[in-house]
């Protein structure tokens, strides 16, 4: 899955929550690119008169075409494949290759100082502009001089303050507007919520800019921009690895996080440094044995680290974080004591789960099936990359379960946020195409629900209870335990960094306040402490940091085919008739006669009643005497609506205290 913007977006309607609607088309955005480019030499009085003519058709010609090519994209600019992917077998596997970008060895030691030459006319820019309002859609500017280098770009799904809508997106309107100055982007993890906006990001920028990262996330990347037709440069990077990127000096240094290739970043300006931990924990016994690096921690403290930004998604747990191998050691024995299917659950991309799952089912004799095309894919890509290892025997289609005995099977799915059209809520509900489910079947949720997925959770686990299955979640087993750093951690890395200034990020306002307090409870100077909202800019000079002036920010909406053109009256309007209902109003009148033309017509749809007859015709004889006094009186176009609305509105507030959507049509004759 997965998600338009310029300055015309300022005039877009805005909610009481402050998101922005932004309503330009993709189309308009490309015409910001280059113009037609202008003969390198002209002729002058070389050509005859004939031949400049043919000259200046040809040129409008291709100008015409060009622009016709352009506007063609406007209304569809996203096309996916909706193919049913495949696992590749392993006899075929073969390691994707990405660009190498020239690095060089990092300072280590005793020779740790800094690589940028300290310049105190210099300003460094800090601009958070998503993964300050909750969990996902992080995106962060860092900004010196005319260089620019975009931290992250995540998306957000909806909750059920979103109806039909299908992601939701960061404003990168400032990215956009400053794409000059856009040197590389770097992605820190494969995670949806640091990946997901890079496809509608990619289709905005009128140049290809190179993404950086490390061979896993290059690869679910590659995936992703396959299905929306994107070529990109993705440029290779592994942890220890320094770069020149404009007038930064990057270092990469390793963290543990739940998905293979976690990166921290380090940058380094003429105005100072900026350290972002992305998103870690401090497991000393992962499962591919990469730990976060503390030496790097150490080294980039004595060259001094001005601006900490760190990851807040669990700073309000206190104690440290459990290590991901305490999953394996409970998962193995459900598996081994379930008598049916087991059926687990869990993100596509966290490998090291399915890694363990897999483990688990090889040692208990069942074969592995996969499902769910996010699942299949992000399988696919682990394997060819070397991250996810099994056996093809071991590993089977979801097509060739039939004949295979259900205690000698292990699905792995997507469905642990109660997404309705995920794997296991097909299942559940029994339309899965392959894959049923029988009384006595093992279901493991092996993820903890995102806030505001816990309702869609709840009535899965309560459809399979019904069917029968035996459920296990986070509460019952450790079958789950968090990618992020808890209370402990966090003060461990702030007491070894030691930053000047500090900066909580990723995470709701109470994880914000809460990583802000264990900051200062480390030493950090409270008034070093930046608590900032989206959009919020941080300008350091000379290793001082202070707040800037804020740039435009807010959200997208990702609807379908369209992004951005979703504004929030209306979903305001999917709530209302989602919630109470609707109704219509038809009427013809004839102000030269102030009388009604016909038969007054009222539908009534979803509202408590509405198919009533006496109510309708209340509402009907109700709506008709409004009309008939309104036209007598001379009123005319939309003062005509709102009385007929008011009338409907009012009626059946006093029979059904229900307010539903009404619309009135009035032909004026």
């Amino acid at each position: 899955m997965a998600a338009a913007k310029s300055s015309a977006a300022k005039n877009d309607a805005e909610g009481t929550d402050g998101t922005k609607n932004r309503s330009r088309s993709r189309g308009s955005r490309g015409g910001r690119g280059r113009g037609p480019k202008k003969d390198a030499a002209q002729n002058g009085s070389q050509q005859d008169t004939k031949a400049v003519s043919a000259n200046q058709a040809e040129q409008s010609s291709r100008a015409s075409n060009g622009n016709r090519r352009r506007s063609t994209t406007r209304t569809k600019h996203v096309s996916l494949d909706h193919k049913r992917p495949q696992l590749t077998p392993g006899s075929e596997l073969e390691p994707e290759s990405f660009n190498k970008p020239r690095t060089r060895k990092p300072r280590s030691g005793s020779n740790s100082r800094r690589a940028v030459k300290n310049n105190p006319d210099v300003t460094l820019k800090v601009i958070p502009l998503g993964g300050l309002d909750g969990i996902g859609k992080n995106m962060t500017v860092i900004e010196c001089g005319d260089d620019m280098i975009l931290d992250d770009a995540g998306l957000m799904f909806p909750d059920d303050d979103h109806p039909g809508i299908d992601l939701i997106l960061p404003d990168y309107t400032y990215v956009l507007e400053n794409e000059h100055k856009l040197r590389g982007i770097i992605i820190t993890h494969g995670h949806e919520d640091h990946t997901g906006s890079l496809p509608y990001l990619m289709k905005d920028l009128t140049k290809k800019v190179p993404i950086y990262g490390t061979k896993m996330t290059l690869g679910l990347i590659e995936g992703k921009f396959k299905e929306h037709r994107i070529k990109a440069k993705l440029c290779e990077v592994n942890p220890g690895d320094e770069m020149k990127i404009g007038n930064f000096v990057v270092d990469f240094f390793a963290v543990n996080h739940s998905i293979p290739g976690a990166l921290g970043v380090f940058f380094q300006s003429p105005a100072g440094n900026v350290l972002h931990t992305g998103d870690f924990k401090l497991d000393q016994s992962p499962i591919d044995g990469v730990r976060t690096d503390f030496g790097a921690l150490a080294r980039f403290s004595k060259m001094g680290v001005d601006l900490m930004m760190s990851d807040s998604t669990n700073a309000t747990n206190p104690n440290f974080t459990p290590s991901e191998a305490e999953v394996g050691k409970t998962l193995r024995p459900i598996i081994e004591n379930a008598k049916g299917r087991v059926i687990i659950a869990s993100f596509a991309s966290h490998i090291h789960r399915l890694q363990q799952i897999a483990d688990a089912a090889v040692a208990c004799g069942r074969k592995v099936v996969v499902t769910g095309r996010s699942m299949i894919q992000n399988t696919d890509i682990a394997r060819r990359l070397g991250y996810l290892k099994i056996q093809d025997v071991d590993l089977i289609d979801a097509y060739d379960l039939k004949g295979i005995p259900p205690e000698k099977v292990v699905i792995m799915c997507t469905g642990s946020q109660g997404e309705p059209l995920s794997a296991l809520a097909r299942i559940a509900n029994g339309e899965h195409k392959t894959i049923q489910i029988d009384e006595g079947d093992t279901v493991i949720i092996s993820a903890t629900p995102v806030p505001g997925n816990e309702k869609a959770v709840t009535r899965i686990v309560n459809q399979l209870s019904k069917i029968g299955c035996d459920v296990w979640d986070k509460h019952r087993a450790m079958v789950h335990v968090s990618g992020h750093a808890s209370a402990e951690e966090l003060k461990l890395v702030l007491s070894i960094v030691q930053p000047k200034y500090f900066m909580p990020v990723h995470g709701e306002s109470m994880h914000l306040r809460a990583h802000a307090n264990l900051a200062q409870a480390t030493g950090v100077d409270p008034s070093h402490i930046f608590m900032c909202e989206n959009g919020d800019t941080l300008e350091m000079t000379n290793g001082i940091v202070k707040f800037g002036e804020p740039v435009e920010n807010g959200i997208v909406y990702v609807d379908g085919l369209s992004v951005g053109d979703t504004s929030k009256d209306v979903l305001d309007e999917r709530t209302t008739l989602s919630n109470c209902g609707f109704a219509c109003i038809c009427a013809a009148v004839d102000h030269k006669r102030h009388q009604i033309l016909g038969n007054v017509r009222v539908e009534m749809h979803g509202i408590t009643g509405g198919d009533v007859a006496e109510l309708r015709r209340e509402a009907t004889d109700g709506v008709k005497c409004t009309l008939r006094r309104s036209v007598e009186r001379g009123v005319k176009g939309k003062d005509l609506e709102k009385a007929c609305r008011d009338s409907l509105h009012s009626l059946l507030w006093d029979r059904t205290k229900q307010r539903p959507m009404v619309i009135a049509t009035i032909i004026e004759v």
